[in-house]
């Protein structure tokens, strides 16, 4: 068996900026003919595509001044913008709470269930999610702030939207 070597040798500067701090790493494969075709398709097709994506967006970054939801903390309330109360449960808020504390970040249904329930174990259970499903009934669609990571958990996204109230 004959083998052959290909050296592919794309730059940093083919990905990203020169100032995004990154690292060019080398990688050095043995493949059959076949696979080194399809390879070289692939890598090139996805040139192209890099290519075709314009250098700057032309969107508008202004910041739009959107409403927020106020949690209050010591009082165990959630107020909408427009200052009425929602009823929540004692789980509902903390799960809120938790969510608006850490936003931006996927949490496994495991996780909220320690942070937020307490458990300790790994049971099977669809708790997370009923919750969250009575969470987004509540806030309504206007507050559409928390996000299903399909096989994973939820994100709460949107944190601009939400102020945090502590004393």
């Amino acid at each position: 068996m004959e083998k052959r070597a290909m050296t592919l040798e794309p730059t940093t500067a083919d990905f990203a900026p020169a100032d995004a701090g990154l690292v060019e790493v080398t990688a050095r494969f043995v493949v059959t003919r076949e696979d080194l075709g399809l390879l070289e398709r692939i890598l090139t097709r996805n040139a192209e595509l890099r290519e075709a994506i314009p250098a700057q967006s032309t969107v508008d970054t202004a910041p739009v001044e959107s409403p927020k939801l106020r949690i209050l903390v010591h009082a165990r309330q959630i107020v909408r913008p427009d200052g009425t109360h929602i009823r929540f449960t004692r789980l509902e808020f903390d799960l809120l709470l938790f969510l608006a504390r850490n936003p931006g970040r996927v949490h496994h249904r495991n996780t909220l269930l320690a942070a937020v329930w307490d458990f300790s174990s790994e049971p099977r259970t669809r708790t997370v999610d009923v919750h969250v499903r009575r969470l987004r009934n509540k806030l309504g669609p206007e507050m559409d702030l928390i996000t299903t990571v399909r096989g994973v958990g939820y994100r709460l996204d949107h944190a601009e939207r939400i102020r945090i109230i502590t004393d």
